[in-house]
């Protein structure tokens, strides 16, 4: 009868275990939600193991925790890609194409008027990381795939993909960059706007397409710009172009 009664009370001992370990699952889910929606940073989250580095500190996440955070992303997150030309439009514009995607739901009565928005994160020139107030509203767009979007007379294409580690959007924009290279001359001087195209050509290789120097033709600003230069000219970059004027 012993062995019996140590078998029966280690299966309740395990059967309470998990009850334990889903409630601090569901409070770690909790936390990650108000984290994300509401903007409300835990306090008393695991903070891991720390290394100091001389004047660096590393954070080594505890690994059950950083599992959920990970799942939770993944569940609610969309990766928003703006393909081909829809790469090279202003980062304010892809935002705006995310919010009017989000709009849709807003004006819906499922929600309402009072529906606040979701979180919006741009992780790179063409991905836009978005987390919907709603998992109905994740599971459609990932549902839909793909979408055509008209601009001033121009349909730009967009995909819709589960969220993406930092890793794989590093390995992606890697993989996506083999095809593309460009120069962006960063606070051009007004004496030498006149010449920059035909220097950038000289010293670096053919200019593909010349980006116009604003975004808002209502408002021109010489500021940067952007140059698309044949990516086979990529040995060729430099990163100073130095002008000599009377």
């Amino acid at each position: 009868m012993e062995p019996e009664t140590g078998v029966q009370g280690e299966q309740d001992g395990r059967a309470q275990g998990s009850g334990d370990y889903r409630l601090e699952t569901e409070r770690a889910r909790e936390m990650i939600r108000a984290c994300y929606e509401e903007g409300i940073l835990p306090t008393d989250i695991d903070r891991g193991e720390m290394e100091v580095l001389g004047r660096e500190v590393k954070f080594i996440l505890n690994l059950s925790l950083d599992e959920i955070k990970i799942k939770w992303l993944k569940e609610r997150t969309v990766n928003v890609i703006f393909r081909d030309g829809a790469r090279f439009l202003p980062k304010t514009v892809k935002e705006d194409v995310v919010r009017a995607y989000e709009d849709v739901w807003i004006k819906d009565e499922t929600f309402g008027h009072d529906f606040k928005r979701g979180r919006t994160k741009v992780e790179s020139p063409n991905v836009i990381s978005y987390i919907p107030r709603a998992q109905a509203i994740s599971d459609s767009m990932l549902q839909k795939k793909t979408d055509f979007i008209d601009l001033a007379g121009t349909t730009y294409r967009t995909e819709f993909n589960p969220w993406l580690t930092r890793a794989k959007i590093r390995d992606w924009r890697q993989l996506i960059d083999q095809d593309t290279f460009w120069v962006v001359a960063v606070g051009v001087p007004l004496d030498e706007m006149p010449f920059l195209h035909a220097h950038v050509e000289r010293a670096i290789g053919k200019v593909v397409k010349q980006h116009k120097p604003e975004a808002d033709e209502s408002d021109p600003k010489l500021m940067n710009l952007r140059f698309d230069v044949d990516p086979a000219c990529r040995a060729n970059m430099k990163d100073k172009i130095l002008v000599q004027t009377c």
